[in-house]
């Protein structure tokens, strides 16, 4: 086995299981919580987009960071590593407790922007309440996760990740249905047994970490190492990532608004496809991981044409492996649905976006791993947040709004719509991007 074979799955199988798990997380949610009815697995999905929502800027952060602790980790600079640590952590930290105020102020408004269903909007108040104490949680395990993976310390968030979804699972079960003498909370249970799976995620990552000595061994001194040249170096690239994320994110949502106020039974459909979605793509972010991590790695060390291999090589395996999946999700997608208890009405349209998903996967994930997996390895974090914006903002959000409330299509075609108005631009614009090379931009120098 060469040692490009070695390296890649000694990364991408520990991140591929992780991302596996916590996508299991949000499955087993919508599993047992589609049991409490539509509009109870409805609600939780519109509360649950907050919490994504936070999920997907801190990864904009932490991709940031990769770059930095990517190449510093190649060029064997400690303390580089340790100050993007400390900077990525005070960051992550700052923008979860505004996320958290906003839950606990405002839950309703928050609610309100993705229905008018006056019972959805008050399931979704109550559950925000609770799981906005999770996400400082988040954003230490975001900052830790991060470190360790960019030092190819990969095993300990995989193991943290494992304990917090069975304490998911055994906490949902005993909470939200009132098992072995517990309350019956319904989708509040569910919100306190996210909290304390978080808890008990945060605590593995930074008591294994320590323990084993890795670079999570640090003091503030080392931590906060930085000067007003290195804040602006960091936030040079840093913020570009963290921007991209952020208005993916809000456009997505924007999605997410446009299919609750179709009906609380679209959104119920989009809510199950969802959980789906992110189980199936939990390959090909490892694939986008090992990617970045290595590549940087290469950049880091002056060796730009294996960095040129690297990349090549992810590329290939990333179309192979969305073939394969989308598959799998073809053949598959009528079984899976019979596990949601959800109304007919919403298993057929859940049934009809699945196979659109499954068809169109290709699409999808190419621009994934080549802004996530390569450009950003190299140090260029503007070009994706560009596309991205201008193919959502100009092209998706306008026609997905147009065809699903103004011409009052059914969600499949509205579902269509919002895939393909996106992802035919975007391929087309990133591989010219990555032919040209000029995505490779070393950020190790002083």
């Amino acid at each position: 086995m060469t040692s490009f074979w070695r390296t890649m799955i000694s990364i991408a199988v520990p991140v591929t299981l992780q991302n596996l798990l916590f996508s299991s997380f949000t499955l087993v949610d919508t599993l047992m919580i589609g049991r409490l009815g539509d509009t109870p697995l409805a609600a939780v999905g519109m509360a649950g987009k907050w919490t994504w929502f936070l999920s997907i800027a801190l990864f904009g952060l932490s991709s940031g960071a990769t770059v930095f602790i990517s190449q510093f980790f190649g060029a064997g600079d400690k303390r580089g590593i340790h100050r993007t640590y400390g900077l990525m952590t005070a960051i992550t930290l700052a923008i979860s407790l505004l996320f958290t105020a906003a839950a606990l102020l405002i839950p309703e408004t928050i609610a309100a922007l993705f229905t008018r269903d006056a019972e959805a909007i008050r399931i979704a108040s109550a559950y925000l309440r609770i799981i906005a104490l999770a996400y400082p949680l988040q954003a230490l395990a975001r900052s830790a996760t991060t470190l360790l993976q960019g030092t190819q310390h990969v095993a300990i968030p995989f193991v943290a990740a494992a304990c917090s979804v069975l304490t998911n699972i055994v906490f949902n079960a005993l909470l939200i249905f009132g098992l072995c003498g517990f309350p019956a909370l319904g989708v509040r249970g569910a919100a306190i047994a996210s909290v304390m799976a978080a808890a008990v995620n945060t605590a593995v990552i930074y008591g294994a970490g320590i323990a084993k000595g890795t670079m999570l061994r640090v003091g503030p001194r080392a931590m906060f190492d930085v000067n007003a040249a290195f804040v602006r170096r960091y936030l040079r690239v840093g913020a570009p990532a963290m921007c991209n994320e952020t208005i993916w994110a809000l456009c997505n949502l924007a999605y997410s608004a446009i299919f609750g106020h179709m009906s609380t039974g679209a959104y119920a459909a989009i809510t199950v496809v969802k959980s789906i979605e992110e189980l199936t793509s939990v390959a090909i972010m490892g694939l986008c991981s090992s990617c970045a991590l290595m590549t940087g790695s290469f950049i880091g060390r002056g060796e730009v044409s294996r960095a040129w291999d690297c990349a090549r090589r992810h590329l290939l395996l990333c179309v192979g492996f969305s073939v394969l999946i989308g598959g799998g999700v073809l053949l598959a997608r009528v079984p899976i649905l019979s596990l949601f208890g959800v109304s007919d009405a919403v298993r057929r349209d859940a049934l009809a976006v699945m196979l659109i998903y499954a068809l169109e996967m290709t699409l999808r994930n190419l621009p994934l791993m080549l802004v996530v997996g390569i450009f950003r390895a190299g140090g260029d974090t503007r070009y994706g947040l560009i596309v991205d914006t201008l193919t959502a903002v100009l092209a998706g959000i306008p026609l997905t709004a147009l065809t699903g409330l103004v011409l009052g299509a059914s969600v499949p075609v509205t579902y269509l719509v919002m895939y393909l108005s996106e992802d035919v631009l975007k391929c087309a614009l990133y591989l010219r991007h990555y032919r040209r090379g000029s995505w490779i931009r070393p950020v190790t120098g002083s």
